[in-house]
């Protein structure tokens, strides 16, 4: 099985820039054309210059009409929502989605910051994991971003379960260093996997990558801004140049995340 576990949606078509499809059907009719089997859709409980808010019950219902195809985490925001815990607490026991995403680029709140605590210790509570996003870019200050601040997440919440989405970006050596301090920490290596692909930074990454180890790593598009089938191809032919077996490549393409989830 082939789980593409960075994925988003919107009901807006252009919600992640005009010369992207943000819809669900496209996302579908993708992955009906692709050897990818399932997508995990990453919602946005926040607004930004790149992407528009998508609410928990619009994935919770396309996951409902395609139960084969798509898996569901849920998104509050630590700031706007009071009551940011109970909210997932709902979105997981009644939406029956899977996990958390949060997003310190565009809700503009630190992984190292104290008000993200009970959330995730709620999604620990729970049993599900918390992505986070750890592409530095803008529009937030680069020092709310730092792969870094996760470690002071990890030792506050030690039984959450983190998944650090582009693994690190351009600061993939300090993602390392916090998954190799915290058993706990995965890799989401969207993005980051084919951006540093035929660079001098190539080899460095993929050093990293083997570090932490295939079952400790995920794979990931970042669909609708990566076409989804494309990345799928480009990524699975550096991980078997790189030297990554097939049983590697089983824990990255699904087993990986299929062991967090339950599946």
């Amino acid at each position: 099985m082939i789980i593409d576990a960075h994925t988003h949606i919107h009901p807006e078509k252009d919600a992640y820039g005009p010369e992207f499809d943000a819809t669900p059907e496209r996302l579908l009719n993708d992955l009906a054309e692709s050897e990818v089997d399932k997508a995990v859709v990453l919602p946005l409980a926040a607004d930004s210059p790149y992407a528009k808010r998508t609410e928990n019950c619009f994935v919770a219902e396309w996951c409902a009409k395609a139960p084969d195809k798509l898996i569901g985490f849920a998104s509050v925001h630590p700031l706007e929502h009071g009551d940011a815990a109970r909210r997932l607490e709902h979105a997981v026991t009644g939406y029956g989605l899977k996990g958390l995403k949060l997003h310190p680029r565009f809700q503009g709140i630190a992984a190292d910051d104290p008000r993200i605590v009970p959330v995730v210790e709620k999604a620990a509570e729970l049993g599900v994991p918390v992505a986070i996003d750890c592409l530095l870019w803008k529009p937030t200050p680069l020092r709310d971003q730092l792969p870094l601040n996760i470690d002071a997440l990890c030792k506050r919440v030690p039984a959450a379960t983190i998944i650090m989405c582009h693994a690190g970006g351009f600061r993939f050596l300090d993602a390392l260093a916090v998954a190799v301090a915290n058993d706990n920490v995965y890799l989401d290596v969207s993005v980051s996997l084919t951006y540093f692909h035929g660079t001098p930074f190539e080899d460095q990454f993929m050093f990293a990558l083997k570090q932490v180890g295939a079952k400790r790593l995920i794979y990931g598009s970042d669909h609708p801004q990566h076409p989804l089938h494309e990345c799928y191809i480009a990524s699975k032919a550096i991980f078997e140049t790189h030297g990554f077996s097939k049983e590697e490549l089983g824990c990255i393409f699904s087993g990986t995340f299929l062991s967090l989830v339950g599946g």
